[in-house]
């Protein structure tokens, strides 16, 4: 009976209400409930409300904790890639979130998102204006990219430059982590790389005085760096 509430729920006019019961209905993990999420939670993936689109990008990843099997027979692997190339850049986050939860847990460890060109220019329109959560799952994936020559791994990098100065040292790190990728792709004797470098020198320095974890994983970049020069 709340089952079909909130199945009810899902055509609310109002879009908080239907993010609300797909949401809810995917944090009940009972097996037997599963079927019934399905046919609300593809019309919340493409809902016009960008909150509601959202929300159900969480929502397959859990629905794909309880049952795997169902999200790919169902087809929302394949609703997800779409969402990467939504207008609305908490959408890309929360399907980047997703895919890569799933790719995490399933056993095949064949990437779920095909990380082209066109699919890269999609995340990183979204980096500048998601979430710190949903910019660290991007860098994440950014940096599983290799780009296809020293022009578009320098483009790449002046696109994720900015993110050094974010106050989340987790989103600081994580570009850190891609430009030093980029750098090493490049070669260490061109004037752009000796640049990002210094670029990289202060937020580094900067997480030396964070908690001690952080610290270490600051020292361990900066050690990097000297080798490479």
């Amino acid at each position: 009976m709340a089952v079909n509430t909130f199945v009810k729920d899902c055509d609310d006019p109002n879009p908080l209400i239907r993010a609300l019961a797909v949401r809810t209905m995917g944090c009940i993990r009972v097996d037997k409930i599963t079927e019934y999420l399905c046919e609300p939670l593809r019309k919340c993936l493409k809902d016009e409300d960008p909150y509601v689109r959202k929300t159900a990008a969480v929502s397959v990843a859990k629905l794909h904790d309880i049952n795997a099997t169902l999200v790919e027979e169902q087809g929302f692997l394949d609703s997800l890639r779409e969402l990467l190339g939504d207008s609305n850049p908490m959408v890309v986050a929360n399907a980047v979130a997703a895919l890569t939860e799933i790719n995490e847990s399933s056993s095949t460890g064949k990437p779920l998102i095909e990380m082209d060109t066109a699919t890269i220019n999609k995340l990183l329109t979204a980096l500048n204006e998601c979430t710190e959560w949903g910019q660290i799952f991007i860098l994440d994936n950014l940096s599983s990219f290799n780009p296809k020559d020293d022009r578009e791994a320098q483009s790449i990098c002046e696109r994720i430059t900015p993110r050094l100065a974010h106050a989340n040292a987790a989103v600081v790190l994580s570009a850190v982590k891609v430009l030093m990728k980029y750098m090493e792709m490049m070669g260490k004797d061109t004037d752009f790389v000796t640049g990002i470098s210094k670029k990289l020198s202060p937020p580094l320095v900067t997480l030396l005085s964070s908690e001690p974890e952080v610290q270490y994983v600051a020292l361990r970049n900066i050690n990097l760096i000297i080798q490479k020069r």
